[in-house]
């Protein structure tokens, strides 16, 4: 393996979860080569086509025809080398006990932040098992939209569309204000110390999440949940 340009199979049936995981590895691992497969069966063929095999699996255990849990074996006589970081809206004790007894590499909570993620996969490539207990995420306040790198470290809150009741979060809150004024990423990122492609990434997460089919639909949808002010 090239550490510095690994191959990724990233699974998970929303393509947009997939999409900004993929951009947020690629803005640490710029070199590396992102493969997707958005349900079970396309999992266990990508594992048998990819050749150089992938370096390493980020499987989301609640898939519409498979559960990563369960399932894992299967994957893992494919790729006898190749680790797998589960991952999960859910974590609790019973989660992590089962991932660890299957042999995974981790089990990441889809909240985590970015340098949360980053360092579950860092590990996971050096084979350094990574469980831990993920905390709730608290209610967040009403905020105002501030200048700088306010949000630079705060989560990338993956909005995978499984029922979450988690509302979002200050950094999300920010983005969806600024949808609201018909702000470009390029600008929402300037102004709030992020990469455009972190700002992509939430965009499109909101986007999915709020079952809307434009940016002001979203900012539309989330005055009516009450998420930001009008």
């Amino acid at each position: 393996m090239n550490p510095s340009a690994p191959c990724f199979l990233l699974v998970d049936d929303h393509a947009l979860f997939r999409t900004g995981l993929g951009m947020m590895l690629a803005e640490h691992w710029p070199e590396a080569v992102m493969r997707h497969a958005g349900d079970w069966a396309q999992a266990l063929s990508s594992a048998r086509a990819l050749r150089p095999a992938p370096d390493l699996v980020l499987l989301d255990i609640q898939l519409p025809d498979g559960h990563g849990l369960d399932n894992l074996a299967q994957l893992q006589a494919l790729l006898p080398d190749c680790p797998v970081l589960l991952m999960s809206a859910q974590v609790d004790a019973e989660r992590l006990a089962q991932a660890q007894q299957r042999g995974a590499a981790g089990l990441m909570a889809k909240v985590a932040s970015a340098r949360e993620i980053v360092t579950a996969v860092r590990a996971a490539l050096s084979g350094t098992p990574t469980f831990a207990m993920a905390s709730p995420l608290p209610r967040p306040e009403p905020i105002r939209v501030p200048r700088g790198g306010a949000f630079a470290d705060e989560s990338l809150d993956a909005l995978s569309g499984e029922g979450s009741a988690n509302e979002p979060t200050p950094r999300q809150r920010a983005i969806l204000s600024y949808l609201g004024r018909g702000t470009p990423n390029k600008a929402i990122a300037r102004q709030m110390g992020l990469s455009e492609n972190e700002v992509r990434a939430e965009v499109s997460f909101l986007t999915e999440r709020l079952n809307a089919t434009s940016r002001q639909q979203a900012y539309a949808e989330a005055v009516a949940r009450g998420w930001v002010a009008p």
